[in-house]
């Protein structure tokens, strides 16, 4: 199993910082300053200090971004 499949062979639900920024192309300074500046929701588990991001977040955010209209 890959780390970007889970067991059911689907892509998981959260990422790191540094994934999101790999899997979209956009640098990792730029996706933590959307976490930082609340655009991207983050998300912490227990008393963990990294930060994930949820999938259908940056999904979202990408969608809004790149909509007609949007600029």
């Amino acid at each position: 199993m890959s780390e970007k499949t889970s067991a059911a062979g689907r892509q998981p639900t959260l990422l790191t910082l540094q994934q999101a920024a790999a899997e979209t192309g956009v640098p990792y300074t730029s996706v933590r300053k959307l976490v930082l500046d609340g655009h991207l929701p983050k998300v912490q588990l227990g008393d963990s200090k990294r930060t994930w991001v949820k999938r259908v977040d940056l999904e979202r955010l990408i969608a809004a971004s790149t909509a007609p209209g949007t600029r």
